[in-house]
């Protein structure tokens, strides 16, 4: 397995491979915090190539001056230049470049600003499924071209899971059961009684859950076994 940063359509991706010399026949596009493709984005390429996937994070913020960001408010600017134009074309770069691998499915797995722009990725749909953790804009728009997470829920086109952690401000339990509501048939939601935003990232000591980030792992490897 080797992790390494490749261009395609003028994007900057981040790569990594699993061990096995046979081409991958799966791939997931990861999908970015506000933070950029950092050390927590990283790992995740490490662990999707682990368990068999070419992992592919393309740089949202490669438009930009800053690419990576170490706290919200720096990250806040570059966070909202982007849209359904430039989101849908880094997602596309990506899932050109897992299939010019000889990846056959391609989902797409996105944290925080990420997951929102992987439920988007499942109503367009730019992939075969998808996952998000913890995407914000569920009651109302957060860019333009990309609908309220309410709105995407009821018009999913492939499987989407979320997961929700009850104790996150931004998004609290009850606009994650408005979002259940509304959702179709292909949609599970997993709510999580003792996380927060961010509870996937062990890299934050102060938002890491590592019970509920470990059962959110198990539900999305399984759910990606199941559905590319």
């Amino acid at each position: 397995m080797g992790t390494f940063t490749t261009t395609t359509r003028d994007v900057p991706l981040t790569v990594s491979r699993p061990d096995s010399p046979s081409e991958p026949r799966h791939a997931v596009v990861v999908l970015q915090e506000a933070w950029g493709v950092n050390q927590h984005i990283e790992s995740i390429l490490e662990r999707l190539a682990d368990a068999g996937y070419l992992a592919v994070a393309p740089h949202l913020y490669h438009r930009g001056a800053q690419t990576s960001f170490t706290d919200f408010p720096s990250a806040k600017d570059a966070l909202m230049a982007l849209d359904s134009t430039s989101i849908g074309h880094d997602v596309r770069a990506a899932v050109d470049y897992s299939r010019s691998e000889g990846a056959d499915k391609v989902g797409s797995l996105g944290f925080c600003m990420g997951g929102t722009a992987s439920l988007w990725c499942a109503a367009v749909p730019l992939v075969d499924s998808a996952v998000t953790y913890y995407g914000g804009g569920v009651a109302e728009a957060r860019w333009d071209g990309i609908a309220a997470g309410t709105e995407l829920a009821a018009q999913l086109q492939v499987p989407w899971l979320g997961h929700y952690g009850d104790l996150d401000p931004s998004i609290p339990p009850e606009s994650v059961e408005q979002l259940r509501a509304t959702a179709s048939d292909l949609a599970r939601v997993y709510r999580y009684a003792d996380a927060g935003h961010a509870f996937n990232n062990d890299t934050s000591t102060s938002h890491y859950a590592p019970d509920s980030a470990a059962l959110a792992w198990t539900r999305t490897m399984e759910f990606f076994a199941e559905t590319l």
